[in-house]
């Protein structure tokens, strides 16, 4: 099945002037990709929905690229970090006495040095009180908490998280946690990652033990990777315990792939957004019927035009679709997906697949499932006044993780079942 959907990938998107199409060579490199898999705790759906809490405790040791996700969720939602190393830098500047006088870069050295012969001036507690007073300084935005500093001279202090699960059972008195997400990547995989990078040479001006940049000296990561999982454990199963941990598998190191996921997931609360991170498919088969939308920076997907066998098999005429929108993420409002001359057009004769998916009752019309960027997007390309593209009726489906899948109101219902079934059992999060 692997070697058919590999042939059956095409050129993409036929439509996305903007947007680079997948080439037939680069797509078997692609596949061979490990897919993201994320695990998601079962009270966090509630929680969610309840919108009790907007404050997530963040992991990912080296190389996990915890520090490009959180930018993006800066960007797309402006949620607000909090860094717990970067509060006890500045706490500790102001409680040891430095004798540095050419800078931060020595004021840090000084501190290192002085933490190294007393790593007993950093506590755990302290780090929550830090952190505390943030949080109720902005009490109504989202928080993001980088809780376990980076710093090897720190996480070496193995007794420092000892007493995680009551200093945080106190902390969640005045500032609850919506759940906890680590980012993790395997050991083989960060090992091989390791072992085929070249050494770098020390920039000028570098203070590293031995003169090597340290992300650079695999077997000083390594060490830092250790101690990082180590002291992780305590936290990890606090929020196991109480269902509320989302432990997603970075080793892809793909960014778009670990993005598309977890975006879906944040897009979940109440937040105001800077991109779009709402995930709308509508299925049509007379792509004229949303010619409105497609000239409003709506997508347009002719599975004709993705696949070299039109009247390929229906489950990997799926699959191509779903890698398409995977490799291409979140559009600037949805995807239009043409299914004319494609196997799509017969799906009834499938069976229909079982998933948390659910229809609703009436038709509905696009804006009704639009978040503000989406309506804002559409509303500045088809002036302030219009809305041509929000005149049809759509059979609707809605799925977990901020998915929705429209089909024209004269589909027939149990084409539209069978595709959005199929879609979602195959769309694991």
């Amino acid at each position: 099945n692997t070697t058919n959907l590999l042939h059956l990938l095409r050129m993409g998107c036929n439509s996305s002037k903007d947007e680079p199409a997948i080439a037939p060579e680069e797509v078997s490199k692609q596949q061979r990709r490990s897919t993201v898999q994320i695990s998601i705790g079962q009270n966090i759906a509630g929680i969610l929905a309840n919108q009790s809490s907007k404050n997530i405790v963040f992991f990912g040791g080296p190389k996990s690229g915890k520090g490009a996700v959180i930018e993006e969720l800066v960007e797309s939602f402006g949620v607000k970090v909090i860094s717990a190393e970067s509060l006890l830098h500045i706490a500790l500047q102001k409680t040891l006495s430095t004798s540095g006088k050419d800078g931060s870069k020595l004021e840090t050295a000084a501190m290192l040095s002085q933490l190294k012969t007393q790593p007993s001036l950093v506590t755990l507690e302290w780090i929550f009180e830090l952190i505390k007073t943030e949080v109720l300084r902005y009490p109504d935005i989202v928080h993001v908490i980088d809780l376990l500093p980076n710093s090897k001279i720190i996480l070496r202090d193995k007794t420092l998280f000892d007493n995680a699960a009551e200093l945080l059972q106190k902390f969640e008195e005045t500032c609850p946690v919506a759940f906890a997400m680590h980012l993790y990547i395997d050991k083989e995989h960060l090992n091989k990652q390791l072992d085929s990078a070249a050494t770098l040479k020390t920039p000028e001006g570098c203070t590293a033990p031995g003169g090597i940049n340290d992300e650079a000296d695999s077997a000083v990561t390594k060490k830092r990777h250790a101690l990082y999982e180590e002291a992780l454990k305590p936290v990890q199963k606090y929020f196991r315990e109480s269902d509320r941990l989302v432990e997603v598998d970075v080793s892809s190191m793909s960014h778009e792939r670990i993005w598309f996921k977890v975006v879906r997931m944040f897009a979940s609360f109440d937040l105001s957004e800077r991109k779009n991170n709402n995930l709308i498919v509508i299925f049509v088969d007379d792509a004229s019927k949303v010619q409105s939308l497609i000239d409003s920076k709506v997508r347009l997907i002719k599975l004709v035009d993705i696949v070299d066998e039109p009247d390929a098999e229906f489950d990997l005429m799926m699959e191509c679709l779903l890698y398409q929108i995977t490799e291409l993420g979140c559009p600037h409002v949805c995807y239009a997906v043409d299914i004319k001359g494609s196997t799509l057009e017969k799906a009834e004769k499938q069976e229909t697949k079982k998933c948390l998916v659910y229809e609703l009752k009436e038709p509905s019309k696009l804006s009704a499932h639009l978040n503000k960027y989406q309506k804002n997007m559409l509303s500045e390309e088809d002036g302030a006044t219009s809305k041509s593209w929000d005149d049809n009726d759509y059979i609707c489906y809605k799925a977990p993780n901020n998915l929705t899948l429209l089909f024209s109101e004269n589909f027939d219902n149990k084409r539209a079942e069978v595709i959005a079934t199929s879609y979602c059992s195959m769309d694991k999060m």
